[in-house]
């Protein structure tokens, strides 16, 4: 799993980018976050997710919240 920050997400578009020093800027759908639903997240949000090969090109599928304990 990698592990990123919400650069920007739009509920209402239905997706956005994640930004992380591991893979840089990927995309995200709504259809590729299991946590929150697609309205929970905030720019600078940390989250998990792990990167799938698409049509369109790398995408950002099981998103999650990063939990911090």
């Amino acid at each position: 799993m990698a592990e990123g920050r919400i650069k920007w997400y739009n509920p209402k578009k239905g997706y956005g980018f994640i930004t992380s020093e591991e893979v840089g800027e990927i995309f995200v759908h709504n259809s590729g976050i299991k946590e929150f639903g697609f309205f929970g997240f905030q720019e600078d949000d940390k989250v998990t997710f792990e990167i799938r090969e698409t049509q369109r090109g790398k995408q950002a599928v099981n998103v999650k919240p990063l939990k911090s304990y």
